[in-house]
């Protein structure tokens, strides 16, 4: 018995194990397989008798993945210390700045009764995730049209139509959930700052500075997500393919509007809001083949991680009108009077 642990690049979160395991265990030879998405790794035992570990590599790139020929130079510990302090300073002048000037121009704040126009966005960001969890499958079908000299706008619409009929389905379920339990503004509260952490957790994940939060994660139940994985693979129809995706439920984002339906208290509403999310993700999901043919790779891993400090700022915005809803006292407003109150104090001590 053989045993190999390869480096993979290209895993966003717990569902990308779902994935390479799935696949892998499907190889005849194959006795264990164990993906391990914080630490980027899989150790595979099997047969080498049966199966080669060319061939195991081969199906984790055909998967999405990417393995890595050599172990990637780590930044030293200081560096990623001072370039994570950095961040968080910046991002607490963009909070400041950007209440300053929601307050100055009137915008409508982030509650928890997201704008549609948000909650679409949130999507649009999150769909970069959704090329490393389904873009296998999109070029699959895709692949399959180029061979037959047809084109492929029509599995594209059948792919979207499945995945946005999957996530109402599950917005509404999660809405009706929470019809059953009386939602108080205070529980609203702690609905935006559940959701909010999840936002800022995944876009630190996406800046990959802190390789700890990765292992601070909701895994779905492994029965569920093996399930839609196997019937998606199985699927030949693009519907049931974008279907089945919408019961993988592993990255944060998802799970954060999940949260919002169940706080909506109300079914079509829940549905409204993943249908929304859902439609979102489809944009960049359907052209990073031609995207990635405009920009260079550096550049995507920039946008990548550019993408990644929206929904911290955006989780950042949700999380503190939760704080607000639930009067706790500690949102950021309350949090600048006292600090303003304290200093008018300091500065007001008679000298000794």
């Amino acid at each position: 018995m053989a045993h190999a642990k390869l480096k993979i690049t290209g895993m966003q979160c717990g569902g990308c194990e779902t994935i390479i395991e799935t696949a892998v265990s499907q190889l005849q030879g194959i006795e264990k397989v164990d993906a391990d998405y914080p630490h980027g790794t899989v150790d595979v035992s099997f047969d080498a008798d049966t199966i080669s570990l060319s061939k195991i590599k081969k199906t984790i790139e055909q998967s999405g993945y990417s393995i890595a020929q050599s172990a990637s130079s780590t930044k030293p510990f200081w560096l990623k210390f001072l370039i994570a302090l950095m961040t968080v300073i910046g991002l607490a002048v963009v909070m400041v700045a950007a209440r300053k000037v929601s307050h100055q121009l009137s915008l409508p704040e982030l509650d928890s009764h997201l704008s549609d126009g948000m909650i679409f966005f949130i999507g649009l960001i999150t769909g970069l995730h959704c090329i490393g969890m389904c873009g296998a499958f999109v070029l699959g079908y895709t692949a399959k049209d180029a061979q037959q000299h047809r084109s492929s706008w029509p599995s594209h619409l059948l792919y979207g139509l499945g995945k946005t009929v999957s996530y109402a389905m599950f917005g509404a379920l999660f809405g009706l959930l929470g019809s059953m339990i009386s939602i108080t503004p205070f529980m609203q509260g702690v609905t935006n700052i559940v959701a909010g952490v999840f936002l800022v957790l995944f876009g630190l994940n996406m800046l990959d500075m802190f390789a700890v939060l990765k292992h601070v994660r909701l895994r779905q139940p492994q029965q569920l997500a093996r399930f839609a994985i196997e019937r998606r693979q199985r699927s030949r129809s693009p519907f049931f393919i974008g279907f089945f995706t919408g019961f993988l439920i592993g990255c944060g984002p998802l799970q954060a509007m999940y949260v919002m339906a169940a706080g909506s208290s109300d079914p079509l509403v829940g549905a409204k809001i993943m249908t929304l999310f859902g439609l979102g993700t489809l944009p960049a999901l359907f052209s990073f083949g031609f995207l990635s043919r405009i920009f260079s790779a550096t550049a995507t891993h920039r946008f990548f991680k550019l993408s990644g400090l929206i929904l911290i700022v955006i989780g950042a915005m949700m999380l503190n009108k939760g704080l607000i809803r639930t009067n706790s006292g500690y949102d950021f407003k309350s949090l600048e009077q006292k600090m303003k109150t304290e200093w008018k104090q300091v500065v007001n001590l008679p000298l000794q």
